[in-house]
């Protein structure tokens, strides 16, 4: 039985290839080393720089925006904790229902019948 390294010899396309030439070797090394002295552009450093404050602002916005909006709601239940309630509970053994409707167009209706007796 075959193991993985003997397929993997077997099915590699290169090497029934001839070896390179110098020339070619030559002109690999010089492409090669040429590629890694170049300098990136200043425009790739700034552009990632402006992402990365851009990134920050907005985080710091959500983060200031949710801070006002739990302390204003908080501000809101302390105002409504001694007012009455402005809607009437439903009456005793009175059903009520719930509806939800999907995207899709279905619709689930839930009715909860206070005098239920299983």
């Amino acid at each position: 039985m075959k193991e993985l390294r003997d397929w993997l010899k077997d099915g590699d396309p290169v090497a029934n290839e001839p070896l390179l030439s110098d020339a070619d070797v030559q002109r690999m090394r010089r492409a090669v080393v040429s590629a890694g002295e170049t300098r990136p552009s200043l425009f790739a450093d700034w552009a990632r720089g402006a992402w990365a404050a851009a990134t920050v602002v907005v985080a710091l916005t959500i983060a200031v925006s949710v801070s006002r909006w739990q302390a204003s709601s908080e501000n809101g239940r302390q105002a409504n904790v001694d007012a009455p309630p402005t809607v009437a509970g439903p009456a005793i053994g009175a059903r009520r229902q719930v509806q939800l409707i999907a995207p899709g167009g279905t619709r689930v209706i839930w009715i909860f019948n206070a005098d239920f007796q299983p």
